[in-house]
């Protein structure tokens, strides 16, 4: 299938050209008077060294690797070279070489005419993205009804709108994506706005509800989304963060996508440091182009220290490392999701709320049990006393000492519900409990003060 991608950009990106200082960059054999490239006997650096867990001693001894250690290998002095040097905007030549074969072999794209991207991060990715496809003030967003806050921040200043399609335990429900766009120009809430551009999605451990889609649905919003030709922007931080060990690796919408409709990104925050703001987005060569052109005049790429850092860690590590540091934080999120979902049982009352166990990803939404709240006020809408529950619950477990994320804040629009993202991925166990005794704590106290 043959796809007009062009269609697809911003006025912004249509506009944009190759920089023509990147024109002007030297090629071998050529004597350059036109680059402003400084000279290396100007770079105080001339080489690396990294401190690092290794996979023989399962991740509690270190050793130490540096840029001389891969010279049998690697021509290191002129990554040395290229890392201090300006670059290309799709980044290192060696760094974006193994991120292609990175995605080439863990998501097995359907298609033939995609290539990836570095990029300074999952954020900057997604801001990068929503200018490449959204003119400001025209073009419009289909998300899950629960989303993350950084995106919708995101495009309130780029003046896009949002709108939400419902979701259960199984990720975004297709069949009302479908209705949604169906009657997109007939529904009184929908038909003032321009028809969606794409759909954002995390379809892994999703922030904030830890929910992941499985593959019945995602082959039902590809086609969807191929039935009323948008795009997908599949956000996947959490894609390796795995915590049930009997759950077989799940694919990437990469895989149901035959005709170069996903925009991924892939993020080393959660897998290794988010320091290190590196990640990877994989499109159509359309996109990446676009993006491409758009990093030379603003970023040039992610930092080149930091891809020379992670690769220098992969070349330590090999692929069996690598996998060997996946399942060794696999293994120690999971604990602690365990130790936070005993803590619940114990503490949380469940006649007032309920939880989810996730399979993926660092997150665990708390639902609270309105049927047990009923309203109070009659001025107030049901959604507006939910609302209020959910204030009033807030402000009662800061008095505990213990906060959680306001099920609000990762709303499209005000929902019947009131809910808190909890997260296990940085408190001690001690605190996993201590906060669970408190949150606990306070629920059962609004419902005193409520209703005694």
């Amino acid at each position: 299938m043959t796809v007009d991608w062009d269609k697809y950009l911003s006025d912004e990106a249509k506009l944009r050209l190759p920089s023509v200082m990147k024109m002007a960059a030297r090629t071998r054999g050529t004597i350059s008077f036109a680059s402003g490239l400084p000279h290396s006997d100007c770079f105080p650096m001339k080489g690396l060294s990294i401190k690092y867990e290794t996979p023989e001693s399962n991740f509690k001894k270190c050793a130490i690797g540096s840029n001389e250690d891969l010279a049998n290998k690697l021509e290191a002095d002129d990554e040395i070279y290229e890392a201090c040097q300006y670059m290309s905007g799709r980044g290192t030549t060696f760094f974006d070489k193994w991120c292609h074969s990175y995605i080439e072999k863990l998501h097995k794209p359907a298609y033939e005419e995609w290539d990836t991207l570095i990029q300074a991060g999952g954020t900057f990715s997604l801001s990068a993205i929503l200018r490449l496809l959204c003119n400001p003030g025209e073009d419009t967003i289909l998300a899950e009804e629960l989303t993350y806050p950084c995106f919708l921040e995101t495009c309130k200043p780029l003046r896009v709108k949002v709108f939400p399609v419902k979701m259960d335990e199984d990720g975004v429900i297709p069949e009302d994506m479908d209705r949604v766009l169906t009657n997109w120009n007939t529904d009184k809430k929908t038909r003032d706005f321009k028809k969606p551009k794409f759909f954002y999605s995390m379809p892994v451990g999703q922030n904030p509800s830890g929910v992941t889609m499985n593959a019945s649905r995602k082959q039902g919003l590809l086609d969807v989304c191929r039935k009323h030709d948008i795009i997908i922007v599949e956000d996947d931080p959490y894609y390796h963060l795995q915590l049930n060990m009997e759950t077989e690796e799940i694919q990437s919408l990469l895989k149901f996508d035959r005709d170069g409709r996903v925009i991924r990104i892939d993020s080393f925050s959660k897998m290794l440091m988010p320091g290190m703001r590196i990640s990877i987005v994989t499109a159509n060569k359309t996109f990446t182009q676009k993006l491409t052109m758009s990093n030379e005049l603003s970023i040039h790429s992610a930092a080149a220290p930091s891809q020379f850092i992670v690769y220098m860690l992969m070349q330590e590590w090999k692929a069996a490392g690598f996998r060997q540091w996946l399942d060794h934080i696999q293994d120690l999120y999971r604990k602690r999701r365990d130790v936070l979902l005993d803590a619940f049982e114990k503490h949380l009352p469940a006649d007032l709320c309920t939880w989810n166990r996730p399979s993926y990803g660092m997150f665990i939404w708390i639902k609270i049990n309105m049927d047990r709240f009923p309203k109070l006020d009659a001025d107030k809408s049901d959604v507006e006393w939910a609302a209020k529950v959910e204030d009033v619950i807030f402000e009662q477990a800061l008095d505990e000492e213990i906060q959680l994320s306001k099920g609000h804040w990762f709303m499209i629009d005000n929902l019947n519900m009131a809910g808190f993202r909890a997260t296990y991925a940085c408190a001690s166990f001690d605190d996993l409990y201590h906060g669970t005794e408190r949150f606990g704590k306070a629920i059962r106290q609004v419902h005193a003060k409520l209703y005694d």
